[in-house]
């Protein structure tokens, strides 16, 4: 449920518009994000992921620049969510940053981490070994159905006419808009939560 992100729809519209090799460098990106907060979880920052001070500017700040690509696609003259025609770091790139500013893959991996540190050691470097190549086996798994929705995305955006396109990236753009709110609607949760627990404090 977590993966229907606005890196979810920025890989599907980038696979529409720009075919599969963009489609795939967005997907490496994703991948490199994922794996990167999932090896600092692994590592021990966990606790720094999940701290209120942190979790309140992180999802204040995921907000904004997730409603501002929303806006941008939405009502820009372009309609594009960002321009497809880039080179192959940016658009790893695109991936990477729109998944890492998505608060809540940080808190997936903190689950995940401690749902796999069941019934292994953490102080031992078998138990170790047997984490990590469970962490590294869903982290291939989320690469292959990326690719997957890569392709399918490719498949469809051969069928559609330039017409359509129009409406897709502004579809897309409505989309990253709603999932801004929410941030937005978690981001003023978070804060009053944080306000009165600082306030009770004094």
């Amino acid at each position: 449920l977590l993966s229907f992100g606005p890196s979810f729809f920025t890989l599907i519209h980038t696979g529409i518009k720009g075919g599969k090799k963009q489609g795939m460098q967005v997907a490496l990106g994703i991948f490199l994000s994922e794996m990167f907060v999932a090896l600092l979880c692994f590592y021990g920052l966990s606790g720094f992921f999940t701290a209120p001070n942190f979790q309140v500017v992180f999802t204040g700040a995921a907000a904004v620049a997730i409603l501002f690509l929303g806006v941008k696609s939405a009502f820009g003259k372009n309609h594009a969510l960002p321009e497809i025609k880039v080179s192959a770091s940016a658009s790893v790139y695109r991936g990477f940053f729109l998944n890492i500013i998505n608060p809540f893959v940080m808190l997936l991996w903190v689950s995940v981490i401690a749902t796999l540190s069941v019934g292994h050691s953490t102080h031992t470097e078998p138990g170790k070994t047997m984490i990590l190549i469970e962490l590294i086996s869903i982290l291939v798994t989320l690469l292959a159905l990326d690719l997957g929705k890569v392709y399918l995305s490719d498949y469809i955006g051969k069928k559609l006419s330039n017409g359509v396109y129009s409406l897709v990236n502004r579809y897309f753009g409505f989309i990253l808009i709603a999932i801004g709110l929410y941030f937005a609607y978690h981001f003023v949760v978070l804060l009053s939560a944080w306000y009165a627990t600082t306030s009770g404090l004094h």
